[in-house]
Parts: structure tokens; sequence; C-alpha cells
């Protein structure tokens, strides 16, 4: 009885809860059934006002060509006309230096010696052999001319008949080697004299001249530094020159200003820290072919340096295009749009519908852009695209004046 009694308690106590509950639910359902139809209602008028509104308004303009020719600005880079590492032919110790880093130089400088005792040690063997071998060759000689004679007074005996005729052969034999050991010995100091003119070369390595006229642009040894012959890795680089009475500047023109570009071609170069100085060059070489990743041409314009450009500087290359050819066509600055798929242009088209073209863009002259192809001289852009201007929807276009 009282597990009975519990229970009831329980469901009385609950049904208070249960009741408010289905009432909030109620109240929920009722609402949602009322709101719905305005909601329907207010989609409704706003489609209907939309309709009654028309297509939004652009403000359009129509792309014309620009003028062919002008002229492009380039960065560039400045490097020395002739430019190169200064390796040891010779192993050894540095016993002198004579020049620094931002030295002026002439060929034939000498810039450093090295102590070389080995071959210095070599070539004073190779000319006492040198000298032993022509001692010897002045003794072949003499052994050469005693045998000759001899040999000819046998000949006479043998004829006579009081020496045999074998005595007689063996005389005219001797005779013949000893010849033949006078033509060696002259061959053996034809030898040693080149091996003494090789290491006459090879002393003279000791000292380090330079190869032109130019600037020392960096420096790798000091006095007593040991250095290797060569240039493979590890070998310490003694020395780096440059030649800067003239200078090559680098630039890389874009495919679309390319054509035209050959060598002789008048172009003017200009520094930040030398301001209202221009200094005019020539092309002097093209790669003669685009770079595929850039899509650009390497282009160089040789200068006569005045002294103050210095190698690794940073430069602008002008060119002048050359007139002709097909003008470039020109987009407004704010008809450009930027997206994910890349720089676009908004064109409308005969039925007034907008249509998102994808663009390639040339130089960028400040208020607009040269376009190398997507549009054309006459199609209708729209400027300034807000968000009502969607792809494939109608326009309202309005012509800026």
């Amino acid at each position: 009885m009282t597990q009975y009694a519990k229970a009831d308690t329980d469901r009385s106590s609950r049904a208070p809860y249960v009741g408010m509950t289905a009432f909030f639910l109620l109240l929920i359902a009722i609402g949602v059934m009322f709101l719905i139809p305005k909601l329907r209602h207010r989609d409704t008028l706003e489609a209907e006002a939309r309709v009654a509104a028309g297509p939004p308004t652009a403000l359009v303009t129509k792309l014309k060509d620009g003028a062919s020719g002008g002229h492009i600005e380039l960065p560039a880079t400045v490097q020395a006309f002739d430019q190169t590492p200064i390796y040891a032919r010779t192993s050894g110790y540095v016993t002198a230096r004579y020049v620094d880093i931002g030295d002026r130089v002439r060929r034939g400088q000498l810039l450093a010696e090295i102590d070389d005792p080995q071959t210095a040690q070599a070539l004073m063997q190779a000319r006492a052999t040198v000298l032993q071998q022509k001692a010897q060759l002045q003794q072949m000689l003499a052994n050469a001319a005693l045998s000759k004679v001899t040999n000819e007074r046998w000949q006479g005996l043998v004829k006579e008949g009081v020496v045999s005729q074998q005595d007689a052969d063996q005389r005219l034999a001797q005779a013949d080697a000893d010849t033949a050991n006078v033509e060696a010995a002259k061959a053996n100091i034809a030898a040693g004299e080149a091996n003494v003119r090789s290491l006459t070369e090879q002393a003279s390595f000791s000292h380090v001249v330079a190869p032109f006229d130019g600037v020392i642009l960096s420096r790798g040894i000091d006095r007593g530094s040991l250095i290797s012959s060569g240039s493979q890795t590890g070998v310490t680089e003694m020395f780096t020159i440059g030649q800067a009475d003239r200078v090559r500047v680098f630039a890389n023109v874009p495919q679309a200003s390319a054509v035209g570009l050959t060598n002789g071609h008048v172009a003017q170069v200009t520094f930040r820290e030398l301001p209202g100085k221009v200094y005019t060059g020539v092309v002097a070489r093209t790669s003669q072919s685009i770079d595929p990743s850039t899509r650009t041409l390497l282009v160089e314009v040789d200068l006569k340096n005045d002294g103050r450009i210095l190698p690794g500087m940073y430069a602008t290359a002008i060119f002048d295009l050359p007139p002709g050819g097909a003008a470039p066509v020109l987009l407004p600055a704010n008809a450009l749009v930027i997206r994910l798929a890349g720089p676009q242009a908004v064109v409308v088209d005969g039925d007034n519908v907008a249509h998102f073209r994808s663009i390639v863009l040339g130089r960028d002259l400040g208020t607009a852009t040269e376009i190398v192809s997507g549009v054309k001289a006459g199609d209708v852009v729209v400027l300034s695209p807000g968000d009502a201007v969607v792809d494939g929807a109608k326009v309202q276009p309005q012509m800026q004046q």
C-alpha cells in the first residue's frame, strides 16, 4: 500500500510540469503557423520590388586602343663587364700581398707572391741536369770524332791487307754507335730544356698578377695564408677582380614589349642614388629567346662607367618601344577585377548581359592598364562593378560621360 501511495504522489507532483510543457509546444506550433505565411509574403514582395525596379544600374565605358610604341621602364641590375675569381696555380704560403679590396689594378700588376720551395728546388735540379747532359754531349762528340777517324784508318788498312775485315767492321760499328749516342744526348738535352721551361713557367705562378685592368672586388687571403693550386671545391679564392670602366646592365623585358628590342637599340639607365643623372647605352645582346617560366626576354645594355656606377647596384632601364604593330587595348584602372580566377573585366554584350572575362595584363600605366588579350577595342566594360553585378545577369548600362 505504501508503494502505491508513493507512486500516486510522484505522478501528481509531475502533472503541472507536463501541462506547462504541452502549453508551450502548442504556442510554438501556433506561432510557426502564423509566421511562415508572413515570411513567404515578404519574399514575394521583395521579388516583386526587384522586378519592378529592373536590372541594376552599371556605369560603363567603351574600350579604346592606346598609342603604339611609347616606352617601358623596368628594374635592372648592374654587373662588372669582366669579372673573374683568381686562384693560385701553385701551392705554398703567401709571402706578400700588395692589393686590397677596392684597389684599382692594371693588367699584369703584381697582386701577391707565393713561396713555392718545391718548384724552385725542382727547377734548380732540372737546370743542373741540363748542364750535365751538355757536358756528356761534348764527351760523346769527342768519342764520335775519334771513332770516325779510327774507322776511316781501319777501312784503308783492310784494303791493303794489313788488318782483317772483322776488325774493320768492328771499328765501323763503333763509329756508328758513337754517332747514335751523340743524337741521343742531343734529344736528352732537348727534353731537359723543355722540363726547365715547364718548371720556370710553374715557378712564375708564384707571382700572381692581374689578368686585366679592373678593381679588386674581394680578397680571400692574407700574408702567411696556406693555399693550394686549382679552383676545385675547398680551394681558397685569392681575389675577385672586375672591370669597372664599363658595366653590364641586365633587364627582363616582358614578351609583349620584347619584339623590336634588338642589338643596337638605344636605352637609358637611371639610378635612385644618382638623381638627375641619366646614362645612355645600347642593347649589346639579348638571349634571343623568351624564358618560359617568366615570359621575359633577357636584355643586356653596355654602359660606360664614370666611376659612380658600382657593380651590383639596382637600376631602372628605360627602353623606347618601336612604333607600329598592334596597339594595346587600355583598360581603366577601376574596371579591373581581381579574383581567385585571376584578373578579369566585366563586359556587357548587346543584350545588356554582364560577362566576366579573364584577361592578360600588360604594362601598368597608372590610370589604365594595357591588356594583352581577353578584351578588344569597342567592348563595353563595367566600371567599379558591385555585388549586384553577377555573371550572366542583365544590367542597366549607363555610359560614362
